[in-house]
Formats: structure tokens, sequence, C-alpha cells
């Protein structure tokens, strides 16, 4: 069908354009929630994270090192194909691309790591190890988590832990409250990207904006693919949820306090250990199950 092909092409233009504009809407919620103005005006309110954008991009380049600037370019590119993949997983399901989304989304997690390490900076090396222990602590079970639940259709026991470490990720790997470690302006001065600015912040920046948009489409699909079996429906609905997560996320992230750098990734790791063992478990006890009725 034409819309099986239009579809996806039109879901990965909206990724690239629709991200600055949800952070932009976040920053305005968050502002108020915090009895702040946020940007002002019904087009700042939608497009300012843009004009942040482009008014980085018109300042002069000034490049800490070939390197950091080359890292910075090949995260922003795997991320991109990593969202066109993800649009082609939803409305295709074929393995390879699956395979190939998998791939390209922890690829572009490690270079996040690398492009911060390589920073000559100690503000930002110590960003990137705070980093690192946030992305082991996650997605050593996301990644597992996420190809189970690809791999599988419909609603099973085990599958539900797996959804609750997959939203956990999402909002954890989208860097925001609590777990912004990384950044952390209090105690960092921003952290892994305090030597950035012009051109390869507005790259930095733009690659954080699509990251959190992927994140909020997988945990999307998740929910959409457990009740929706039509793979047109279910990305048409993503994109209808990926802003109310959005949402979702903004507000949590105003609530919650940032957790202390000791804390937060133990936590997250005993918490993940936890959900995958219920999962293990209930995969266990369905087969079981299973093989008990078979035997009647």
């Amino acid at each position: 069908m034409v819309l099986d092909e239009l579809l996806p092409i039109f879901s990965s233009i909206l990724l690239f354009i629709a991200s600055p504009i949800y952070d932009s809407v976040e920053r305005k919620i968050r502002a108020r929630l915090q009895s702040r103005m946020g940007p002002k005006g019904v087009v700042r309110s939608f497009l300012q994270s843009w004009f942040d954008l482009l008014k980085l991009l018109n300042k002069e380049l000034v490049v800490p090192g070939l390197g950091v600037a080359v890292i910075a370019a090949v995260e922003l590119f795997l991320l991109s194909l990593t969202g066109v993949a993800l649009q082609i997983t939803i409305i295709s399901r074929a393995f390879e691309s699956m395979a190939l989304f998998v791939t390209l989304l922890s690829a572009s997690s490690a270079f996040s790591l690398v492009r911060a390490a390589s920073l000559d900076n100690p503000y930002s090396f110590i960003g990137a190890f705070r980093e690192f222990n946030i992305v082991l602590s996650v997605e050593s079970f996301f990644i597992p988590a996420l190809v189970a639940s690809l791999a599988i259709e419909g609603v099973t026991w085990f599958k539900t832990p797996m959804m609750v470490i997959i939203a956990i990720a999402c909002y954890v790997l989208s860097s925001r409250t609590p777990f912004d470690i990384a950044e952390a302006e209090p105690e960092l001065a921003s952290g892994v990207y305090i030597e950035l600015s012009g051109p390869l912040l507005a790259f930095t920046l733009y690659s954080l904006y699509i990251r959190r948009y992927i994140m909020m489409q997988i945990l999307a699909y998740i929910i959409v693919e457990a009740f929706i079996a039509y793979p047109t429906l279910q990305l048409l609905l993503t994109i209808v949820l990926v802003p109310m997560l959005w949402l979702v996320f903004t507000v949590i992230s105003v609530v919650l306090a940032r957790t202390r750098v000791d804390v937060g990734p133990r936590t997250l790791f005993k918490v993940m250990l936890v959900l995958l063992l219920i999962a293990i478990f209930l995969f266990v006890f369905q087969e079981l199950m299973h093989q008990i009725y078979a035997m009647r």
C-alpha cells in the first residue's frame, strides 16, 4: 500500500523537525511548573530550541579537537540512522531492521560516551564517567528487554516487567532529572558539554533532542504493540503518543530532584535486576503451564 511506504518517510521527517519543537514545549511547561516565564510568545514556545540551534550554527566554529568534531558528527549521523531504522522496524517488523536498529542505538550511545571522554577537561571526563555508570546500569537490561519485546508479539505475562524496564530506561537515557548527573550544571558546569560551543554544541544538542524523540517513540511503540496488531496503525499511534509521553516525562523531571552520583546507578541496577528476575520467573512459569496443559 502507498500509505505503508509513505508513512515511514513522513515519520522520519517528523522526527527531525519535531524533536526540537517538543523540547521547546518542554522548556515552557517546565518553566511554568517552576513559576518561571520560559520562552515568551506562542512562536517561541514552540520554536525556541530551533532558534537556539540556528543561533549556535551561526557562531564561530571553535573545535577543541578534530577528533571531538568527527565524533560529534558521527554521533548525530548514527542517531539519525537509528531514528529511520526505528520507523522501518515498526512498519515492517523484519528481523534485519530490528537488528540494525538495536545495533545503531548501542553504537550511538558508545559514541556519546567517547565524545565526552575525549574532551580535554576534567569536568567533561567526570561527566563521561558518570554517564558511563548510568548507561551501564541501564542498557545491559534495556537492550535484552527491547529485543525480547520486539521479537514477541502480543501480551504475555513476562512482557509486563520488560515493559517497565523499557519505560525506566527510556526515561533515564533521555538525560532527565534525576539522572542527568553527566551534565550536572551546579557542580560540573554542564559536564559533558563544557568544552562545546557554536556549531559543535548545536550538533550535540540536536543529537540529544533526536535521542529523546527515539526514546519516546520506543516506549510508545512497546505500549501500542501490546494492543494493536496492524503495523501501519501502530506507527500512526506512536506518532500521536510521542508528545504525550514527552509531556509526562517533563512533569516527572520537574517533580524529581537530581540523584546522588553514587546512589543513582546503584539503585537503577538493583531495580532493573529485580524486574529482569521477575520477567524470567514469569517466563518459566508460563512455559511450565503450557507444558502442563499440553500433557492433558
